[in-house]
């Protein structure tokens, strides 16, 4: 590119001729709106996807049902863990215990689930890669890990 620039200067220099002059002209405004869009591009575009990425991502209020997994003689054995509610006012509801079990909820910057109080007490909910489930891991849990999902509002 800067060669083509350079051979068009030169000739347009020492030939008075019309043609190069015109040709030199035409491209030096190619280059200045290639430029000014690639700038532009630049301005519009990556401020836009750290805008997305800092976001929380969505979740859904409602009633999560829970279910844990374990290998046994080469089948899964499912096993329901009960289900809880996630309430808009940050308070949760676990319903799997013969008395339910409140306490509160935070969600991080990757939409986590952060419990304190009642029976998640110290927990995490994690995000999974299909809308609206989570791995569940809090002290004390019965069976490593659970996997609950939106079922209700």
């Amino acid at each position: 590119m800067f060669y083509l620039t350079c051979c068009l200067n030169y000739f347009a220099e020492r030939q008075s001729c019309f043609i190069l002059r015109e040709l030199q002209t035409l491209y030096m405004k190619i280059i200045f709106i290639l430029t000014v869009s690639l700038f532009h591009i630049c301005l519009v575009c990556i401020p836009a996807q750290t805008n997305a990425q800092s976001k929380v991502p969505a979740f859904k209020y409602g009633k999560y049902g829970c279910t844990s997994t374990v290998y046994k003689g080469g089948f899964y054995d499912y096993t329901s863990r009960g289900s809880f509610v996630l309430g808009k006012d940050g308070s949760y509801t676990y319903l799997g215990l013969q008395k339910q079990s409140t306490g509160k909820f935070t969600v991080d910057t990757k939409g986590n689930l952060l419990f304190k109080g009642g029976y998640f007490d110290g927990g995490t909910a994690e995000r999974i890669d299909r809308p609206n489930k989570f791995f569940l891991v809090f002290p004390g849990i019965p069976g490593n890990r659970w996997t609950c999902s939106w079922v209700s509002n």
